[in-house]
């Protein structure tokens, strides 16, 4: 059974303790018939075998059940979890003594009623009554929940990891040491996302058809569209040139355009031979999963001399890239030869721009044939240079 959170209220331990009170037996040593003082005997510990003192909510010695904490999520906690709600599940009539007369130990019992109520398989009541609610109704409901949780706390990581990086920025000592080399993806996205938060201006990339660059287009969009902050609230000027390639993701368009509502500016070009993130001229990441998928090798960057020579080859890049048109997601005959035009300005091939363009390949290639013959253009590439010349794109 998956753990939850706590949600029964207050008076939930006290209902399971449903038996009653026995009189303590005369301690080891004494003498009933006696009225004398007998000689002290040596404090067994509950621990061990024979020792005296009953565990918490044991039915000798009832108390209230422990609280709730991270230490019950082990395994035995967790099959206990399972045994005592299947045990419940077979029983008509079951109770807390029950299970606790099964063999179950009594803080294992109450923890387990505890979090079967707190998920809604369970009802406690009064005198340590057990209702059970039918499973092919209480079990769809739970899973629901926790579908929604996780879909919940997925969405969250990418604000939570802004937040975490950023409050970060401020308190960590500066990395003098010029490069230190990241060993993982996790490390790849963490080292970007901590230069991106200490940012003040200007952050520039230009991203090859990577493992990095497919993750980073996987994410949801509404992460796409958040704009990039900096030190102090201040959004970033953000500019990225993207391999022609990135073009081939089914849903390239769709983040592209989320990421212009973010505030990002992009163009395309072929032959881009790995990434970089590079931020206001101080620090840069380098990502180098075009060459090893696992991340390891790539680095952050904080050597002003190797920084500016990053930021030169993003401007190369961006003087080199090719824009799109914003189509605003018409798909007119006009829009789609404009969404042709400035694909084949970036280099994109024919199954690219089919996939892009939601039309077929064979299409695409008589679109391609008219509008280089309108265009008095030779070949696919100067076609684009040529609408956009014109202004057609």
């Amino acid at each position: 059974m998956g753990s939850t959170a706590d949600r029964t209220d207050e008076s939930a331990g006290a209902t399971l303790a449903d038996s009653t009170s026995t009189p303590e037996p005369p301690e080891a040593g004494d003498d009933p018939g006696s009225a004398g003082p007998t000689e002290p005997t040596q404090p067994t510990d509950p621990a061990e075998p024979g020792g005296s003192a009953p565990a918490p909510g044991d039915p000798e010695r009832p108390g209230p059940a422990p609280e709730w904490t991270p230490g019950y999520h082990d395994d035995e906690t967790e099959a206990a979890l399972t045994r005592v709600y299947l045990a419940v599940v077979q029983h008509p009539q079951p109770s807390r003594s029950l299970l606790i007369a099964q063999g179950i130990r009594a803080d294992l019992v109450d923890e387990s009623l505890r979090r079967l109520a707190g998920e809604g398989l369970v009802r406690l009541h009064e005198g340590g009554h057990l209702e059970v609610l039918p499973p092919d109704i209480a079990l769809p409901a739970l899973a629901a929940d926790l579908e929604r949780r996780a879909r919940d706390t997925r969405s969250a990581a990418h604000e939570l990891a802004q937040v975490y990086f950023q409050a970060r920025a401020h308190s960590a000592p500066p990395d003098t040491s010029g490069l230190r080399v990241l060993q993982s993806m996790d490390e790849l996205a963490g080292a970007s996302a901590d230069i991106v938060s200490s940012a003040t201006k200007r952050v520039r990339s230009f991203r090859a058809m990577s493992p990095r660059t497919r993750d980073l287009f996987a994410a949801p969009l509404h992460s796409h569209e958040a704009p990039s902050i900096g030190v102090g609230g201040v959004p970033l000027e953000m500019t990225t040139t993207y391999d022609t390639a990135v073009l081939g993701l089914d849903n390239a368009l769709e983040v592209l355009e989320a990421r212009e509502r973010g505030g990002e500016r992009f163009r395309f070009t072929t032959g881009i031979p790995f990434s970089a993130l590079i931020v206001d001229d101080t620090a840069a990441v380098v990502d180098t999963t075009y060459f090893e998928g696992s991340g390891q090798g790539s680095a952050l960057v904080r050597s002003r001399p190797m920084v500016r020579a990053l930021s030169a080859l993003a401007d190369l890049f961006w003087d080199l890239g090719s824009p799109l048109p914003r189509t605003g997601g018409a798909r007119s005959a006009d829009t789609r030869d404009q969404t042709i035009l400035a694909l084949l300005a970036a280099g994109a091939p024919d199954a690219t721009i089919a996939r892009q363009t939601g039309v077929s390949q064979r299409t695409v290639e008589r679109r391609v044939r008219a509008l280089m013959d309108r265009l008095g253009a030779g070949t696919r590439f100067q076609a684009g240079v040529q609408a956009a010349r014109r202004g057609l794109i």
